[in-house]
């Protein structure tokens, strides 16, 4: 039931709304002048309606739900009330950010600024107040290590989902996707707090979905996707991703499996600029999904194989905190290997398909 209306009202909320925000869009003037889809006119203020969603279903936790059973928020002293207020204050300003570039069209350095400073207010809150990456730094000598890290991984995830944004669906879909095996993995160990956030991101990505699919007809714009990126880092801080007892460092891998679809088309794409000389952060046209239809795959083909890679890498990720530790790094080696098997049939696929 909590979960259901989580959902539902995110869902419900971003199915209105997204067609509201493409209407003000082109009164605005924010629309898309092709540098990621390769359209022109389209309305990109769908990110808008996607946080307007998620922040519908967080106000109607806290109203409906004052206080939730489980056990507290990744082992912090963080309430249910807390962490709402933060998820939402933190998700506005990273979203404002989107906003102003959609609006402006901001240079990636001002860009990254922007999101760096996001981080830090954002990350500070979090920090100061519990949540952070412990991962396997456990030592006073190595602990203070935590902090850096839990911002520099908002940063990197933040970012890898704003690049991940470059075809119709991509996005919303993987979002959505990630989002639910947070949901699962957090329901599994007894935390519905951060179930709750999880399932609310699914239902405002969906929402969105149903007019972003291809053909789409709205975008997001970088308002949705610095949202969704930097959400689903924040989820994957709060959440608790192993059993108690198990070893501290094995918490990483299930999100690190959950979010692998981002993170491997930033690595794959900054590789690529590398390999041919071109400025690592110049957008262009050889992300994934790009390269994937220069090999002759549709775009909704396209789209669903990335889901599929992601369901798979997120069924993995599901199944490693009920392994042994040993066995969950086999298992964590194994998605490894997909992941490796993927990267190299788009890479000698695109050069076959050029002969």
């Amino acid at each position: 039931m909590i979960l259901l209306t989580s959902l539902t009202v995110a869902l419900v909320f971003s199915l209105l709304l997204t067609p509201l925000m493409s209407r003000l869009a082109g009164k605005w003037g924010f629309v898309d002048r092709g540098s990621k889809s390769g359209g022109s006119g389209t309305p990109v203020m769908g990110g808008v309606a996607v946080f307007l969603g998620f922040a519908a279903a967080i106000v109607a936790g806290m109203l409906i739900f004052p206080v939730l059973p489980g056990e507290s928020i990744a082992d912090t002293p963080l309430s249910w009330r807390s962490i709402c207020i933060l998820v939402l204050s933190s998700g506005f300003l990273m979203a404002l950010t989107g906003f102003l570039d959609d609006r402006f069209e901001l240079s990636p350095r001002t860009k990254l600024l922007l999101h760096s400073a996001v981080v830090l207010i954002a990350g500070a809150l979090f920090v100061v107040n519990g949540a952070q990456v412990h991962l396997f730094l456990e030592g006073d000598h190595i602990a203070w290590l935590a902090a850096p890290i839990t911002l520099v991984w908002l940063l990197g995830i933040t970012n890898s989902v704003n690049l991940l944004d470059h075809a119709d669906g991509v996005t919303a879909g993987v979002s959505a996707i990630s989002a639910l095996f947070f949901a699962a993995l957090n329901v599994m160990h007894g935390n519905p707090a951060v179930a709750f956030i999880s399932v609310a991101l699914a239902g405002a990505s969906i929402g969105f979905l149903f007019y972003n699919f291809p053909p789409a007809s709205t975008f997001m714009g970088d308002c949705g996707s610095n949202f969704l990126g930097f959400m689903l880092g924040i989820i994957a801080v709060l959440g608790v991703y192993t059993p108690r007892g198990s070893i501290p460092y094995l918490s990483v891998l299930s999100p690190l499996l959950i979010v692998a679809v981002p993170l491997v088309d930033t690595v794959m794409v900054l590789v690529y600029r590398k390999k041919h000389g071109s400025p690592l952060f110049q957008g262009d046209k050889n992300h994934l999904a790009h390269r994937l239809m220069r090999m002759g795959y549709s775009k909704r083909t396209t789209v669903f194989m990335l889901y599929i890679f992601s369901v798979i890498l997120g069924t993995t990720a599901l199944l490693l905190p009920t392994l042994q530790p040993y066995q969950a790094v086999l298992a964590f080696i194994n998605a490894i290997g997909v992941i490796s098997i993927f990267a190299l049939f788009i890479s000698r696929g695109e050069k076959g398909f050029h002969r």
